[in-house]
C-alpha cells in the first residue's frame, strides 16, 4: 500500500522549502545554548526524521537525489581548498589508529552476532554485507550483496535495518560532544578549540559580513571543474564508484600546489558547509523507522550488535592509546558511514583539520570493505 505524504516527492519547490527551512533552523539553533550543546546538525537530522516518519515529507524524492548526487561531491572541494597537508597530517595521525580500531570492532561484532543470533542459513551472507557496510558504507553493502548473490527480499530488509540503525548511530555520534562524561573520560583538544571558535562566532554574529561574489563564484567554478574531471577520470578507468577519490586527490593537489592562493579565498568553506547541512537534512528524512519495525527485527538486532561492538572497541582503544575524541568520532563515521558523511560531520562541527583525513579514511574503507565482507562470509559459511 502506498503511503501518501503531505508534501509529495514531486512537489519540488515545497520540498526544497522544507529542506532549506530545516537548514535555517540548524544554523539558527547554533546561536542558542541547546544548539551549541547538541549541535545544529543533530537537531536538523532529528527534525527531518520526525517529519518524514509522520508523513509530512517523503522519505525519498528527486530533490534528495540531487543533494546526494551533486551537492555532496560539490561540497568536498569547497571544504578542502585550504587542506594544507603539511599541517594536517602531523595533527591527525591518531585517526588512522582509530579507524583500525573501528574496523576491528566491526569484525568482532559481526562474528559475535552470527554466533549468538538465530540468523539461519543466511547468516554468513548477512555477515558479509553488514561487515562491509560498517567498514566502508552503504555502497559496499550493495557491492557485496551482488557478489554473494543475496536474495533481493533479504537485501531490502537489510537496507531498511541499516537505514535506521545506521542513522541512529549517526545521530548519537553527532550528540557525543554534548556528553560531558565521555569528554572528560576521553578529552579532545580539537573539540575544545571548536567550542572556543563557536563562541567567537556567536559573539560576532551581529557584525556585518561582506560577501565576496568573485571569490564565491570562482570557488564554485573550480569545485565544479574538479568534480567533472574527477568523475570523468574514474569513468575512464572503469572505477566510477570511486569518483570521490579522484575528486579528493585533485582538490588536495590544488590546495597544496597553490596554498597561498587558496588561503585567500573567502566564502568557499561556508558554502560547502551549507551544502553539507542540506545533506544531513536528507539523511534524516530517509530514515524509515516504521519499515524497520515491520521488517525482520532480528536483522536490526544484528546490525545493532555490530555497531555496539564497533563503538566499544573504538572508545576503549582510543582511551588506551590516548587518542583525541573528535578524531575517534570522525574515524568511526568514516569507517561505518563513508567519506562524505564523515567529512560533512567534521565540517558541521567546525573540526576543519579532520575533513581531509575523514575523506581519505572513508575512501580507504571503500577499498577494503568489499574484500573484508566477502572474506568473512566465506569463513562463516
Amino acid at each position: 500500500m502506498l503511503t501518501h505524504t503531505l508534501i509529495s516527492p514531486d512537489w519540488t519547490f515545497a520540498l526544497w522549502a522544507v529542506m532549506l527551512g530545516l537548514t535555517v533552523f540548524a544554523f539558527w539553533s547554533e546561536t542558542t545554548n541547546l544548539g551549541r550543546t547538541v549541535s545544529g546538525v543533530a537537531l536538523a537530522m532529528i527534525a527531518a526524521m520526525i517529519l518524514s516518519n509522520v508523513n509530512l515529507i517523503p522519505k525519498s524524492a528527486p530533490a534528495y537525489s540531487l543533494v546526494w548526487s551533486y551537492l555532496v561531491p560539490l561540497a568536498i572541494p569547497l571544504l578542502l581548498f585550504k587542506a594544507d597537508l603539511r599541517r594536517i597530517i602531523p595533527e591527525t595521525k591518531g585517526m588512522f589508529a582509530a579507524f583500525l580500531l573501528g574496523t576491528v570492532g566491526t569484525v568482532i561484532g559481526t562474528v559475535l552476532g552470527v554466533l549468538i543470533l538465530p540468523l539461519g542459513e543466511d547468516g554468513a551472507k548477512l555477515a558479509g554485507i553488514f561487515s562491509a557496510t560498517y567498514t566502508g558504507g552503504s555502497m559496499n553493502m550493495a557491492a557485496v550483496g551482488e557478489a554473494l548473490q543475496v536474495d533481493s527480499a533479504l537485501m531490502a530488509v537489510s537496507v531498511a535495518a541499516d537505514s535506521v540503525v545506521g542513522k541512529t548511530y549517526l545521530v548519537f555520534m553527532a550528540l557525543i560532544p554534548a556528553l560531558g562524561i565521555l569528554r572528560r573520560w576521553l578529552p579532545s583538544a580539537i573539540m575544545d578549540q571548536a567550542d572556543r571558535e563557536g563562541e567567537e562566532v556567536v559573539s560576532h554574529a551581529t557584525e556585518t559580513v561582506s560577501l565576496n561574489l568573485l571569490h564565491i563564484s570562482f570557488s564554485l567554478l573550480l569545485s565544479l571543474s574538479i568534480c567533472a574531471v574527477g568523475y570523468a577520470s574514474a569513468n575512464f578507468l572503469g572505477v566510477s564508484n570511486y569518483g570521490i577519490l579522484f575528486i579528493t586527490a585533485l582538490t588536495v593537489a590544488v590546495a597544496n600546489l597553490f596554498p597561498k592562493q587558496m588561503m585567500k579565498l573567502e566564502g568557499d568553506y561556508e558554502i560547502g558547509m551549507f551544502f553539507m547541512y542540506l545533506f544531513f537534512v536528507v539523511v534524516g528524512a530517509g530514515a524509515d523507522v516504521i519499515k524497520m519495525f515491520d521488517s525482520a527485527l532480528i536483522i536490526v538486532l544484528f546490525a545493532a550488535i555490530i555497531i555496539l561492538c564497533h563503538l566499544i572497541v573504538l572508545f576503549l582503544g582510543s582511551r588506551l592509546l590516548k587518542l583525541d575524541l573528535a578524531e575517534a568520532i570522525i574515524a568511526s563515521i568514516a569507517c561505518a558511514s563513508g567519506p562524505s558523511v564523515a567529512a560533512a560531520l567534521a565540517a558541521g562541527k567546525r573540526w576543519r583539520a579532520l575533513i581531509t583525513p575523514a575523506v581519505m579514511l572513508g575512501v580507504l574503507g571503500y577499498v577494503v570493505a568489499n574484500f573484508l565482507g566477502v572474506t568473512l562470509a566465506t569463513l562463516l559459511s
